[in-house]
């Protein structure tokens, strides 16, 4: 049997100013990334002549306009936060936006026929401990995560897979993890998906590599990447999302039946924003 392909990709959510220290970082280890970035968000956001900087190494995502939690706001609201934060990208980069990323992780089904409809050909979730290609739902590439750079525990985890019906996610954190150290976990992960073929998804927030004092981890796992890079391209999210829609795979008409049946929502529930 030929084994799969393995992917390495980074994201970063909130747009935040310390979002420049992780591009720093990621440069430093010859790694890409996509940087999710709203116009206004709580913990403050990069100036638009700082985006564009960064804008000219890494993608750039629309993580809509105020940081908006799109199941708290009514579906008029929803498409100008997502529709709003496209323009708004692709006017201060000059650039394509291709991805996005809704603020917690939580959305409707409704809300993917509007990030459809706005131009955006994939859309990066909260799902923690998959090392899947995006999976085709509602003409996007949803796109699961591997691991946050955060220390969850095992509680977080498991709500997160419950939600979702993702039970493989939680034995993964069970065989490979079982412990707040999230480097741990990635490290164990990372040699899972070389070794069996998939996606290693590392994301996180730059205000909470700060508050949680990350900063050594982070270093730590990216250097473990660049070193797998020969065996692992390392992708950017929209060239991630572009490679399953050729591949024509990961068509989760089964997981979007759930979500329907479940109520609604992808999100995260922890003390991370997403």
């Amino acid at each position: 049997m030929t084994q799969s392909a393995t992917y390495i990709t980074t994201s970063w959510d909130d747009g935040h100013p310390l979002d420049l220290r992780i591009a720093a970082l990621l440069s430093k280890h010859g790694l890409t990334g996509t940087f999710y970035v709203p116009m206004t968000a709580e913990n403050g956001t990069m100036a638009a002549a700082q985006i564009r900087d960064l804008h000219s190494a890494f993608e750039i995502g629309a993580h809509t306009i105020h940081h908006t939690v799109l199941t708290e706001v009514t579906d008029e609201l929803a498409w100008q936060e997502i529709v709003g934060s496209k323009a708004w990208l692709e006017d201060v980069t000059g650039r394509q936006c291709s991805m996005f990323c809704p603020p917690t992780g939580a959305f409707l089904r409704s809300h993917l026929k509007m990030i459809r409809k706005a131009g955006f050909v994939g859309l990066r979730t909260v799902e923690l401990g998959s090392l899947d290609l995006p999976r085709r739902r509602a003409g996007l590439a949803l796109m699961p995560t591997t691991v946050q750079a955060y220390p969850h525990g095992l509680a977080a985890f498991a709500r997160n897979a419950v939600k979702r019906m993702a039970f493989a996610n939680l034995w993964r954190f069970l065989v490979h993890g079982r412990s707040a150290d999230w480097s741990q976990l990635a490290r164990s992960l990372l040699n899972k998906a070389i070794e069996r073929g998939g996606v290693f998804h590392l994301w996180g927030h730059s205000w909470e590599l700060r508050d949680s004092s990350q900063w050594r981890r982070l270093d730590d796992v990216l250097r473990l990447m660049r070193d797998v890079a020969g065996d692992a391209p390392n992708l950017t999210n929209a060239e991630l999302a572009r490679i399953s829609s050729t591949s024509g795979l990961h068509d989760d008409a089964m997981r979007d039946r759930r979500a329907d049946m479940g109520g609604s929502s992808d999100e995260l529930r922890s003390d991370a924003r997403g």
